[in-house]
């Protein structure tokens, strides 16, 4: 598989949720079934458990844990006996006063149940000393940034994320965790165009015909083989297409919503919104607003307890 074709499956785009020290008898609930979360133990150590199955893994300084959505629930914890999460003198530190430290990133998924994340791992676990060269020295800049804390550390901690993350799905192949083979199968030339053509152009009126016609396929060929690749037919994935990149104007951008909608190939604003509200569960207005809420929590608010 290209690497233009897996990044045509995922605009990377890590979110910083915490880069600092706990303290205390703490306990960190990170689960999600639609978003892919990093952690990078920065100081200290850390305990992983699995009520599910009661399994507890320890995670040192340097290591990588990355769960999908997909993965069984877990918690980190402060104990390798002990989960808590009402304990009172559990609290945020910086990384200096902690006594365990983390870099906790999430990365949203348009489509979380799409071929290519099934393919991988429920979790990704890449140990200091297993990390290659390349992961290895992108650790090291993440724990620095995250420790000395200098202007603009969040923004290059978010895009080193990024990269990490990718390197950590090439561990996976070089290292036999997956074979390459089941990558490889992900590939077609044709649909990678489909993809692309949604990608660069979602204004445009496609329907499954138009885009079968570019590629050289019937509507049903396409319709069956993009299912079961990305998890849904052609029309659905280019609804959600949009509204992904709806979200990141509104976010992003000071544009008025006619013209995010204008640019997401709606006519009619009424039906963007209806479109957008049934997708993210709140009218763009009230999405724009609160997104920006809620990322100013992220950066700053609460990594001890539950994270929804």
């Amino acid at each position: 598989m290209s690497a233009d074709f897996f990044n045509s499956l995922l605009t990377l785009k890590s979110k910083l949720v915490y880069a600092g020290g706990v303290c205390g008898h703490w306990g960190i609930d990170h689960n999600s079934d639609t978003t892919i979360w990093l952690h990078l133990v920065t100081k200290g150590d850390s305990w992983v458990h699995y009520p599910d199955s009661s399994k507890v893994v320890l995670l040192g300084e340097g290591d990588l844990l990355v769960f999908l959505p997909h993965s069984e629930p877990h918690y980190l914890s402060y104990s390798p006996d002990e989960l808590r999460f009402d304990a009172p003198d559990a609290r945020k530190t910086t990384w200096e006063e902690g006594t365990t430290a983390f870099v906790c990133a999430l990365i949203d998924l348009a489509l979380p149940k799409a071929y290519l994340w099934q393919l991988l791992p429920t979790e990704i676990l890449v140990r200091k000393n297993a990390a290659d060269e390349a992961l290895a020295d992108l650790t090291r800049h993440t724990i620095a940034e995250a420790r000395q804390q200098r202007f603009g550390s969040y923004s290059v901690i978010e895009r080193l994320c990024d990269s990490i993350f990718v390197l950590m799905v090439r561990h996976c192949v070089e290292t036999g965790v997956i074979g390459e083979g089941s990558l490889a199968a992900l590939h077609d030339g044709r649909l990678e165009t489909v993809l692309s053509l949604i990608h660069r152009e979602p204004w445009a009126p496609w329907t499954v015909a138009s885009l079968g016609a570019r590629v050289g396929m019937s509507k049903t060929v396409l319709t069956e083989k993009f299912s079961r690749m990305m998890g849904c037919p052609p029309g659905e994935y280019l609804v959600k297409w949009r509204m992904q990149t709806a979200a990141n104007w509104l976010k992003e951008s000071p544009l008025p919503v006619e013209v995010v909608a204008e640019r997401c190939g709606y006519s009619s604003v009424s039906a963007f919104s209806r479109t957008f509200t049934r997708c993210y569960g709140v009218s763009p207005g009230a999405f724009r607003v609160g997104v920006h809420d809620a990322e100013r929590v992220a950066i700053s608010g609460p990594v001890v307890g539950s994270h929804d």
